[in-house]
């Protein structure tokens, strides 16, 4: 199987994959349109099962704000360790003591945010 892989055309293996794809795609559709309850019609805004009711309108805590911005800084740093994950074996010990004190970094932030108390949603002592 493998050497028939090797002598494909790179525009028949393309041609496989996206073929191999889209029946992939059909295929959850058809599943997921299979297993959804009949009565309902159609895709509503949210599928979490709760029906959607009136906009609502009012005041947000900027507590959930502040932790989406904190998974975003985060997010970005995992993509950081992935690119040196990918070249670790290039950077030998230099790089390797480089991502240790770039993780370190990381985890000092992360506790300080959390005894700073800034990944609390809920009321506390101190909020009203």
């Amino acid at each position: 199987m493998l050497d028939l892989m090797n002598s494909l055309d790179p525009r028949a293996a393309l041609g496989v994959h996206l073929a191999i794809v889209a029946v992939t795609v059909a295929a959850i559709l058809l599943v997921a349109g299979a297993l959804r309850e009949p009565s309902r019609d159609g895709f509503g805004t949210y599928e979490s099962g709760a029906p959607s009711g009136r906009p609502l309108r009012g005041r947000v805590a900027t507590q959930y704000f502040l932790i989406a911005v904190f998974f975003m800084i985060f997010d970005v740093e995992v993509a950081v360790l992935f690119a040196w994950a990918v070249s670790a074996l290039d950077l030998g010990t230099g790089g390797l003591i480089a991502a240790t004190v770039f993780i370190l970094v990381l985890l000092a932030a992360l506790g300080w945010l959390w005894m700073d108390g800034a990944l609390e949603t809920g009321p506390g002592k101190d909020r009203a």
